[in-house]
């Protein structure tokens, strides 16, 4: 069975009319043993905070890889390219179109869908803005998973930190 030895501080004012005293807090110690046994979380609390420390610098990671990519330049996100031909004088033509879903839906259920007809000068640049947003799209569920991760490692530590704070008062109130 482990023991750890922690001190528990009272701090009192000490009244400055009394002869040798400053007006500065006087703290009052009061020894607290806790038993390690009953808080086994506190031999790994080291290893949370250092896992919390890098998940913090792998969301921080993530947040500046998002923002490099969109400032390389236009970022679509939930647009596509699409091809069609058309016959013009017996020969085939083909022409590109970027379309979009604008999150309304017709009469008959089916979602609305914006068109914008491309010249063959923009389709590459456009091909690269669909990329960056694939890009951006991936990163951003990779920073989502890990601010889960931190907001569960965060809610570990804070119940440790509520049960040693219970086991201090309930000390406290055995001395009062």
């Amino acid at each position: 069975m482990g023991q750890f030895l922690m001190s528990y501080f009272a701090s009192v004012t000490a009244d400055p009319s009394s002869p040798g005293c400053s007006g500065l807090p006087a703290v009052l110690g009061n020894s607290l043993v806790l038993d390690l046994d009953a808080f086994p979380e506190l031999h790994w609390l080291p290893t949370y905070l250092t896992l919390l420390n890098s998940l913090h610098y792998d969301r921080d990671r993530l947040t500046q890889a998002i923002q490099a990519i969109t400032e390389e330049g236009e970022v679509y996100r939930d647009q596509w390219i699409e091809t069609y031909t058309k016959s013009k004088n017996g020969k085939q033509y083909l022409y590109y179109q970027l379309r979009w879903l604008t999150g309304e839906y017709k009469p008959s259920g089916q979602p609305k869908v914006k068109t914008k007809h491309l010249s063959h000068r923009v389709v590459g640049k456009v091909r690269a803005a669909i990329a960056r947003g694939h890009q951006v799209a991936a990163l951003e569920q990779q920073r989502q998973a890990v601010e889960a991760e931190i907001t569960r490692f965060q809610q570990l530590v804070r119940g440790i930190g509520r049960r040693l704070q219970r086991a201090v008062s309930q000390h406290s109130q055995q001395l009062g």
